[in-house]
C-alpha cells in the first residue's frame, strides 16, 4: 500500500533492474577506463561535497536522515544504500564511481561501443548469452551488428531504452559492472558489528546527536514528533515510534530495533536474495512464507524463481504492499518478523483469529455505506502497476458514513501518507477470520483503532478520496475466512442500500438485516 512511505522516503518506487551478487556473477565484469573525477565523499567526510551529494540523493527521492547537513554519516551512508539498492548496484553504502556518476557527481564510465574487440566485449557478449539473449557468433570478443543486435533484445526485454549501446543502466543490468572499492573501510574496525549496532541505535531515556538522527529521521518520513528533534527519547519518540512501525506494517514496540532502523536509514540494510539467487538465504524465505501460510510450487527448494515471487507477491497483497513479487527492505524485514503460524505481523494489537475450517464464512451482513451512492462490478479491473482491482468501488459524497458489515475486530489500521494506495484504511476481522478491508476513508469513526471491537452496523470511518483515488468512494474487500479476496459485487448488490440514507445505529441495522 506505501509505495512512497511519506516525503522524501521511497520505497520500492524507482525502477528497479536485477541487481548485482556480490559473488559469483559467471562472467567476467567489463574493465572500466579510469576517466578523471572529481574527489568523492566517504564516510567521516565533511563539506560542499558531501553536501552536493546528499542533495542529489534527496533529488533521487531518498530519504537522507538530517537533509543536506554536509556531514556524511550513518543516516547519509544508509541514504546511499537506499539509492544503490532502487538502481540495482549492490548495497555498499560508498560512493563509487558507478554511484557517483548516476548520482550526477561523477562522469561516465568507459564500455565496450561497436566496433570494438577483445576482452570486455568477450565479456558483454557472455553476459548476454547468460541472460537468454542469442549473440549470433557467440562470445567471439568482435562488437559488430550481431552483438548490437542483441543488446536491443536485451534492452527491450528489460524495458530499458532500445539503442543496441551499452549504457551505465544497460551494464548494471547484465551485471558487467564492477564495484570500485573505497580506500575507507565502511565499517570501523573497533569492536564487534554487534556492539557497534549497540552504540548506534537510541534507545528510551537516551539524549544527544544519535537521538536527534532518529527524530528528524521520523520527521523525514512524515511522523509528528512532539517536541521536534529535541534530542531526548521519551514518550513523544516511543509514540512517535509507533507510529511509524504500524505504517509500515513492523511490530509497534516504540522501540528502535533492527527492522525499524534499517527502515529509516539509520543502519545497513541486510543482503536480500533476488531472483535468480539459490542457496540458504532463499530457503529461509521460502520457509517464512510457507509457515505464514503462503503456497510456493517446489517448497522451500532454495531456488528463487517464479513460484517464489508469487508467493512474495501473494504476501505482498496481503499487508497493502506494493505487489512486485521482489524483497524490497520493506517486504523482507516484514517478512522475517512475523510470527510462523499467522498471517498477521505481531503489532501489539489483537491478532487476527485463527480461519475455522468448518461452516460457511462470516457474511455482508449490511451495506457498507450511507446512502446516497452508486457502483458497478469493477473485479479484476486493470490498475496500475499490473495490479488488478480486489474489490468493490461505492461512489458517495466524502463524508458518508461508513458501517461495520460484521460484529468483529479492528486489526489493522492504514494511514494516508504520499503514495499510499488505499490512504486512511481499516481491517475488519470477525471470529472464523474473515476480514472486510476498508480502504479511502476521510476519517476514520470514533475511537476506531487496532483492537476496537465493532458491531454490525456501527460507524468505523466516513467516505473520502485519500490515498490513490481520484473521487470519493469507498474500496471495500471481502475475503472469506481470511483468504483471497472475492468478488464482493454480487453481495452488495443483493443488499443495495444505496437509497438508505439515514444514518443507521447499530441496533437498527441488526433488525433490518434480521429482516
Amino acid at each position: 500500500m506505501f509505495r512512497r512511505l511519506a516525503t522524501g522516503l521511497t520505497l520500492g518506487v524507482l525502477s528497479l533492474v536485477a541487481p548485482l551478487s556480490s559473488t559469483g556473477l559467471g562472467h567476467s565484469p567489463v574493465a572500466l577506463a579510469s576517466p578523471s573525477s572529481p574527489s568523492l565523499p566517504r564516510l567521516g567526510d565533511r563539506g560542499d561535497v558531501v553536501r552536493s551529494l546528499q542533495k542529489a540523493l534527496i533529488a533521487a527521492g531518498v530519504n537522507v536522515p538530517g537533509g543536506a547537513d554536509g556531514i556524511f554519516g550513518r543516516g547519509t551512508q544508509g541514504a546511499v544504500r537506499t539509492f544503490q539498492e532502487s538502481v540495482g548496484l549492490p548495497a555498499t553504502g560508498e560512493v563509487d564511481e558507478i554511484t557517483g556518476h548516476l548520482l550526477g557527481l561523477a562522469p561516465a564510465p568507459t564500455l565496450p561501443t561497436l566496433g570494438q574487440r577483445g576482452d570486455a566485449v568477450r565479456s558483454l557478449q557472455q553476459a548476454l548469452i547468460d541472460a537468454g539473449v542469442n549473440v549470433r557468433g557467440g562470445a567471439d570478443g568482435i562488437f559488430g551488428n550481431a552483438t548490437a543486435a542483441a543488446i536491443k533484445t536485451f534492452q527491450t526485454a528489460r524495458k530499458l531504452s532500445s539503442t543496441g549501446v551499452v549504457d551505465v543502466r544497460t551494464a548494471i543490468a547484465l551485471r558487467i559492472l564492477p564495484v570500485t572499492k573505497s580506500s575507507t573501510p565502511s565499517t570501523p574496525p573497533t569492536s564487534t558489528t554487534s556492539e557497534a549496532k549497540a552504540r548506534t541505535l537510541a534507545k528510551v531515556g537516551d539524549r544527544g546527536e544519535k537521538v536527534v538522527v532518529l527524530q528528524k529521521a521520523l520527521i523525514a518520513a512524515g511522523v509528528n514528533v512532539r517536541g521536534g528533534a529535541d534530542g531526548i527519547f521519551g514518550n513523544a519518540t516511543t509514540s512517535a515510534l509507533r507510529t511509524y512501525q504500524e505504517t509500515v506494517g513492523l511490530a509497534a514496540n516504540g522501540r528502535l530495533d533492527d527492522p525499524t532502523a534499517q527502515l529509516l536509514g539509520l543502519v545497513e540494510a541486510p543482503e536480500r536474495p533476488r531472483r535468480g539467487d539459490s542457496g540458504d538465504s532463499v530457503r529461509s524465505v521460502q520457509k517464512k512464507l510457507i509457515d505464514l501460510g503462503f503456497r510456493i510450487a517446489g517448497g522451500a527448494d532454495g531456488d528463487f524463481g517464479s513460484a517464489t515471487s508469487r508467493a512474495i507477491s501473494a504476501f505482498q497483497r496481503e499487508r497493502g504492499f506494493e505487489e512486485t513479487g521482489k524483497l524490497d527492505l520493506r517486504t523482507y524485514g516484514v517478512l522475517m518478523a512475523s510470527k510462523s503460524g499467522s498471517a498477521t505481523t505481531d503489532t501489539g494489537s489483537t491478532p487476527t483469529p485463527t480461519p475455522v475450517a468448518d461452516g460457511p464464512a462470516t457474511p455482508v451482513a449490511i451495506f457498507p455505506t450511507q446512502g446516497p451512492c452508486w457502483f458497478t462490478d469493477t473485479w479484476h479491473a486493470p490498475r496500475s502497476g499490473g495490479r488488478v482491482h480486489q474489490g468493490v468501488d461505492i461512489i458517495a459524497a466524502t463524508g458518508r458514513a461508513v458501517y461495520a458489515v460484521a460484529d468483529g475486530t479492528i486489526t489493522r489500521v492504514f494511514f494516508d501518507r504520499p503514495g499510499s494506495l488505499g490512504g486512511n484504511a481499516v481491517r475488519l476481522t470477525a471470529a472464523d477470520g474473515t476480514y472486510f478491508h476498508y480502504a479511502h476513508f476521510s476519517k476514520f469513526g470514533e475511537g476506531i483503532e487496532v483492537g476496537s471491537k465493532v458491531k454490525v452496523g456501527q460507524v468505523i470511518g466516513y467516505v473520502g478520496s485519500t490515498g490513490s483515488s481520484s473521487t470519493p468512494h469507498l474500496h471495500f474487500e471481502y475475503h472469506p475466512k481470511g483468504g483471497a479476496a472475492v468478488n464482493p459485487y454480487p453481495i452488495v448488490k443483493a443488499i443495495n442500500g444505496c437509497q438508505n440514507t439515514e444514518l443507521l445505529t447499530p441496533s437498527a441495522s441488526e433488525t433490518s438485516s434480521a429482516d
